[in-house]
């Protein structure tokens, strides 16, 4: 009796519409399905820095919910906007823009982090924090400054330009503050991972606000444009190893900086 065996390329088209299939109905294991979760100027969470404790808490629980059902299974929540604190930080004021006054608790007291943290892992997603490292003050004048934020108790870190100012990315005590606050955050709170955008040095090029300090910690580098790259890549180096050295499970990670169109960038 003759056997009959099927078409080898026929094999391979049927497997391929079957994984094809399988692929858009099934969630790859360990594939992230992320989405930001914006604290400052409001943008996504709180509506409004005027919510009470209990509007806040609840706006979060819903969010939390919708992602979930959207098929999110990561939230990169911000909780450093403007070298503040969505947390209970020992080293920072509260935000602006969870309060209305940076430096005040909620009041009830709740600590955002913490609740996002736990209501993401009752969901089955993981929460990232996602931290501004070197902006300061987002807008001079916009609102008054805590008593015990960077901008106040060391201005020799401060760098102004245009109506913004933030942390001089070329002194080393600024990279280690940097590193602090997020070892604090690894330490104590279950977040699954941290995060920066990219917010480095600012889009507008500096001039010669950092000059002195390019003389001061320059080191063998003889451009300074050099000398900025090599800053960035010292504070990212030391906040990785910081992470690993708290608690090696937790993924670190960076934005690129993401362009709508061209014309955006001047490209």
């Amino acid at each position: 009796m003759k056997k009959s065996f099927l078409n080898p390329v026929i094999i391979i088209i049927l497997f391929a519409c079957y994984s094809l299939t399988t692929a858009q109905t099934a969630y790859p294991k360990r594939e992230v399905r992320g989405a930001w979760m914006a604290t400052v100027k409001n943008i996504d969470w709180p509506a409004s820095n005027t919510e009470t404790s209990g509007e806040q808490i609840a706006e979060m629980v819903k969010m939390m919910k919708d992602l979930k059902a959207a098929g999110i299974n990561t939230v990169i929540f911000q909780v450093r906007t403007e070298c503040d604190a969505l947390y209970d930080s020992p080293y920072e004021p509260w935000s602006y823009w969870l309060t209305g006054k940076q430096g005040r608790a909620p009041e009830p007291y709740y600590d955002p982090l913490a609740f996002a943290v736990s209501e993401a892992h009752k969901l089955g997603m993981e929460l990232h924090a996602w931290f501004n490292p070197y902006r300061a003050v987002r807008k001079i004048g916009d609102y008054e400054q805590a008593a015990n934020h960077v901008s106040v108790t060391h201005p020799d870190w401060i760098i102004t330009s245009g109506t913004g100012q933030i942390l001089n990315p070329g002194i080393p005590a600024v990279r280690h503050y940097i590193a602090k606050i997020i070892g604090d955050v690894v330490r104590r709170y279950d977040v699954d991972g941290i995060h920066f955008d990219d917010y480095f040095y600012p889009y507008t090029p500096l001039t010669n606000q950092d000059s002195l300090t390019y003389l001061k910690y320059k080191g063998s580098f003889t451009n300074i444009d050099d000398w900025r790259r090599n800053n960035i890549n010292q504070m990212v180096a030391e906040v990785y190893d910081t992470i690993n050295t708290v608690n090696p499970h937790v993924k670190f990670g960076i934005s690129p900086f993401g362009i709508v169109e061209n014309k955006y960038a001047g490209t």
